[in-house]
């Protein structure tokens, strides 16, 4: 008995063993990029909190923000911004309840 087995172009035949090996691979180049630190400047930061570069220079100044700085330049990781907003969010602040702030203020 004969029969022909027919695979669509572009198709891989891979054990199991090299597949591990490949998707560790993969998983490490991933785990790489998202391991690296996204450096943004102010006008990044407030492009990304959705307000103006006045605003993203005051949190600065009042030291409400994490940034760092060399010389003049000031810069913000993207994952301590991100860290900040879950801080800052009204679930992330049991004292914003108890302080009476209101929203449209």
């Amino acid at each position: 008995m004969n029969f022909k087995l027919e695979l669509p172009e572009g198709t891989i035949l891979i054990n199991r063993c090299e597949l591990k090996v490949a998707l560790q691979e993969i998983l490490m180049e991933v785990q790489e990029e998202w391991g690296k630190e996204e450096v943004l400047t102010i006008k990044e930061v407030a492009e990304y909190l959705k307000v103006s570069i006045p605003t993203v220079r005051t949190l600065i100044t009042n030291k409400e923000i994490p940034f760092f700085q060399r010389g003049q330049v000031i810069r913000l990781k993207r994952r301590d911004v991100q860290k900040w907003m879950g801080s800052n969010s009204i679930n992330g602040r049991k004292s914003f309840e108890d302080s009476g702030d209101d929203l449209d203020e």
